[in-house]
């Protein structure tokens, strides 16, 4: 009975250290199936090198890849540098375009060169007339193609050339189309749906202290978050960024909508600036777009309306088709460009129920009530948001409307954006002439 429970004792020790020391029981087993286990041994050994070189190859290729962006494209492509002429003479040239769809650059230095635009001719020059024709101080256009990035036109007005108050590629107080980002902040998150109902107390386009606490009170107001963005509700949207958002999330969704830091475009012009502090009140302002710190370009609105009308991915504004040398060789051609993601598709599918309530019963419903009657625009479908403040002495007001028109078969749509100046005496407003823009373009559509 001893020898038995030593030798069972013993057997144990041995399959213990089996799994440490192999060869501790290869010693005690027969021929055959030592030769059979270590052939085992030695394939599995084979195997486990095998896996070591495909893992140093492969971190070697990974560290030789560039670094994935902040923004995620749909095709997954790397990113293709991209010629670029220089942006202070394509800024002058553009200044003095006058709808033409050439421009002849030249440094007085170098060779000359000819740059043939995006620009749809007929478009442009009658978008540079509607300007001039607005009794503004001054004012600019981008429309963009959604789905290839394409300017469309690009203008600029100004009432006294001596004395210019607006340049395509300056950045101007964003004011309420900032909430176009708290909304989709919101959505993206979970946090809200278009239907939902929330409270607030206070005048729609006002902003105070006492109208921010998260209270409802027998007084309150009711409004679903599709109305309140219709309406461009202050109290509501500040009281999202505070209670909802906080400002971590607002910094977060502000740079994924490219505010702080460049759009990767070929077109000159100034990056939109965003600053969210900590304190109760500042966030509100910001999240609501009751501030002059916000800033954004013209470019820059258009561009957020192409994604939202193309489901959440747009890509970045493009004006240069091709390039030519003095002597007629072209050494530039454009090439179809990347979408930059920046809301899922469902998201971008409840801003445009947002957007195109501006439209039906908010901000936009009369200037847009037009089109009812015309057979042309029925099949239309429109959104928008609008947003205005004045300068700090009250003698500007900055007049905003971002948007964009698709036919219901999706086979045209144009991006928008309209900032207007306006002095003591107010010009029109830039939802007018939005709708007469949208008029113009989709009139000589065939859908």
């Amino acid at each position: 009975m001893r020898s038995r429970g030593k030798n069972l004792k013993r057997g144990k020790l041995l399959r213990q250290r089996s799994y440490a020391v192999p060869s501790l029981l290869l010693l005690n087993q027969k021929p055959r199936q030592r030769k059979k286990r270590g052939f085992a041994v030695f394939f599995g050994i084979f195997l486990a090198g095998l896996l070591l070189i495909y893992a140093f190859l492969h971190s070697r290729n990974q560290a030789d890849d560039p670094p994935t962006p902040s923004h995620s494209s749909d095709t997954g492509s790397k990113a293709r540098k991209v010629w670029r002429p220089s942006p202070g003479l394509l800024a002058k040239a553009l200044e003095e375009l006058d709808g033409a769809d050439c421009i002849e650059l030249s440094d007085g230095k170098g060779p000359s060169y000819t740059l043939h635009t995006s620009f749809d001719k007929e478009y442009q020059r009658w978008v540079e007339k509607r300007l001039r024709r607005s009794m503004a101080l001054g004012g600019v256009v981008v429309a963009l193609d959604p789905r290839s990035g394409r300017i469309l036109a690009l203008a600029t007005y100004n009432e006294d050339p001596e004395r210019p108050e607006a340049f395509f590629w300056k950045a101007y107080p964003a004011a309420s189309l900032f909430k176009v980002v708290t909304a989709a902040a919101a959505l993206e998150s979970g946090i809200l749906e278009p239907k939902s109902v929330l409270d607030y107390t206070g005048r729609n386009h006002t902003l105070y202290s006492r109208d921010l606490a998260q209270k409802t009170y027998p007084w309150s107001n009711k409004v679903t978050l599709r109305k309140a963005f219709a309406m461009s509700v202050n109290p509501v949207f500040g009281k999202i960024g505070i209670h909802s958002l906080g400002p971590k999330t607002l910094r977060e969704y502000g740079a994924a909508f490219f505010f702080g830091q460049a759009l990767p475009s070929e077109v000159p012009f100034e990056t939109s600036r965003l600053h969210v502090p900590e304190d109760f009140f500042g966030i509100a302002e910001i999240a609501s777009g009751f501030n002059r710190h916000t800033e954004m370009t013209a470019l820059h609105a258009a561009w957020i309306g192409a994604l939202i009308v193309s489901d959440g991915a747009a890509p970045v504004p493009w004006l240069v088709e091709s390039a030519q040398s003095a002597d007629g060789e072209e050494f530039y051609r454009h090439r179809e460009g990347v979408p930059v993601r920046v809301l899922s598709p469902g998201t971008a599918s409840d801003m445009q129920d947002l957007m195109e309530a501006t439209i039906q019963l908010g901000t936009c419903s009369k200037s847009f009530r037009a089109r009812r009657q015309d057979s042309r625009l029925r099949t239309v479908v429109f959104g928008g948001k609008t947003g205005n403040i004045n300068n700090k002495t009250d003698t500007i007001k900055y007049d905003w409307f971002l948007g964009y028109g698709r036919t219901q078969s999706g086979s045209h749509e144009l991006a928008l954006s309209v900032m207007m100046v306006h002095g003591r005496l107010l010009g029109h407003r830039a939802n007018v002439m939005a709708y007469d823009l949208f008029k113009r373009y989709f009139r000589r559509k065939k859908d």
